[in-house]
């Protein structure tokens, strides 16, 4: 080992430490000792001259063992692998050389190792060789694991470069497109699964937009080789190298069955829409201006989302608790729905459009689906507010004639900001919504009022301070708002 660890000093100078050679012999042989990692060194003929612990925890030789003997006949006699050293014996000697690799231990069992290794020369003179042997059988193993459930997964597994050429394409992906996997390596993946002029460009525009995201996921449609379509789920996951995108593994699900049953489904519901609107039954069902949206065709299930400056109502009936308590259920029922047919008839009767009703709460929107200038919709919603109290003081007075106790009051909430509008949901339901900060706010508002009272916020307040009667009530704490809110009581309306 001492001469193995004099050529490497000798071929190192620029790293070894400073001192007599005595003390860099030292430092060396320290480290190669220590070394985790398996170190062999040989003369030119391949006779091991050096062989530390590492390697006899790896390969099962002790060093007396080792010594003096060719290398290949310690860790390359096994039969399946002993061309393969031989070969690569020659390659030590011209320059440095790293491979994957197995190589035999002592009891006769293979080990999978990586290989790196250099000559020593001194003075240029070729004096032998050493290399470092790693344990990546664990490595390995998990390669093989993955690799095996490549080619039996019954999912077709696709990887692309950054380039989208093909460098994987299992079984599953040849009978799923009809492509073997030499034609399909090297290729352009859309140009391959989204020859289809029809779907080529959306093909194209999901690549490019995968590669700005971890994962991808679309149901789309793509092409076999015959031409046929076929209905497939993709999902893309990405690889990194030094925290850069460098390939995707993308899965390919047949939904082929799912899709079909989901248009017959859409049909059925076309069919059932088509029924509801001959009997007039559509608007009973939706909001008036979201059913007259798409019966008119303004309106589709698949609508962009917009954002949009609109005004959200939101009002609820205070002492229906104690109602609850004191009436049977059918009366219950009753009220309830006399108490929701003005509400919403009142918000219909100025332009507005009901987005939900949660038990005896409302909210509705001003502004969408169909547009309205800002100022026209705060006062809209205003004067909404305005008959909705008044409606529900004449429900409760017309429910005491008939002996039902029902002290009934509102509180409203009003708020105009952006909100982002549009059509959510699944393929099992969907409806036009609003969504966005300045509901929360008109919903804190309206928790906020005295029962009887109309709160609004600034910019309603500011949009229709001319036309009303109002008086400040102060800035309002609203659970994720940055600055409080300032609220403004409507008591009134100017012409009044």
């Amino acid at each position: 080992m001492a001469e193995a660890l004099r050529f490497a000093a000798m071929s190192t100078t620029s790293d070894a430490p400073v001192g007599t050679p005595e003390d860099q012999r030292r430092y060396y042989e320290t480290l190669v000792e220590a070394s985790p990692t398996a170190i062999v060194a040989c003369d030119p003929e391949f006779t091991v001259t050096s062989w530390n612990p590492a390697a006899e925890r790896l390969f099962g030789y002790t060093r007396s063992e080792a010594l003096g003997r060719h290398i290949d006949e310690l860790v390359g006699r096994h039969d399946a692998i002993r061309d393969e050293a031989a070969a690569l014996n020659a390659k030590v000697l011209v320059g440095p050389t790293e491979l994957v690799t197995r190589r035999t231990r002592k009891d006769g069992t293979l080990v999978d190792v990586a290989i790196r290794s250099v000559p020593i020369t001194i003075d240029g003179r070729l004096v032998g060789a050493f290399a470092l042997y790693e344990d990546v059988g664990e490595l390995v193993r998990q390669r093989r694991f993955f690799e095996s459930l490549v080619e039996t997964s019954p999912t077709a597994i696709i990887m692309v470069n950054r380039d989208f050429e093909v460098t994987l394409w299992n079984p599953a992906a040849e009978r799923l497109f009809g492509y073997s996997a030499s034609e399909a390596v090297g290729a352009n993946l859309d140009d391959l699964v989204a020859k289809d002029p029809g779907i080529h460009a959306e093909a194209t525009a999901w690549s490019n937009e995968a590669w700005g995201m971890g994962s991808f996921r679309r149901i789309g449609r793509r092409t076999r080789k015959d031409g046929s379509l076929v209905d497939v789920e993709i999902l893309a996951i990405r690889e990194l190298e030094a925290d850069e995108p460098s390939s995707y593994y993308i899965l390919y699900h047949d939904v082929t069955e799912l899709e079909q049953t989901r248009r017959r489904l859409e049909a059925r519901i076309d069919e059932q829409m088509a029924e509801l609107v001959r009997t007039g039954e559509l608007a009973r069902f939706l909001p008036r201006q979201v059913a007259e949206g798409l019966l008119g065709g303004r309106l589709q299930a698949d609508e962009p989302f917009e954002r949009r400056r609109i005004t959200v109502l939101f009002a609820d009936m205070v002492g229906f608790t104690d109602l609850a308590e004191s009436l049977e259920p059918e009366e219950l029922a009753e009220v309830l729905n006399g108490y929701l047919r003005e509400m919403t008839a009142a918000v219909i009767a100025c332009g507005g459009s009901v987005d939900n009703l949660i038990g005896d709460g409302v909210m509705a929107v001003f502004g969408a689906p169909q547009e309205m200038p800002e100022a026209e919709q705060a006062w809209a919603a205003v004067r909404a507010a305005i008959e909705m109290r008044r409606r529900c003081h004449d429900l409760a007075t017309s429910l005491r004639e008939r002996g039902i106790p029902a002290d009934l009051e509102i509180r409203v909430g009003l708020n105009t900001a952006h909100c982002t509008v549009g059509v959510f949901g699944s393929e099992v339901m969907r409806a036009y919504m609003a969504v966005g900060f300045a509901v929360n706010v008109a919903a804190r508002l309206q928790t906020a009022a005295d029962p009887g009272s109309i709160l609004c916020g600034f910019r309603t307040y500011a949009l229709v301070k001319d036309r009303v009667k109002a008086e400040e009530r102060g800035a309002l704490t609203v659970k994720g708002a940055v600055r409080p809110v300032e609220a403004w009581e409507i008591v009134g309306l100017a012409e009044e």
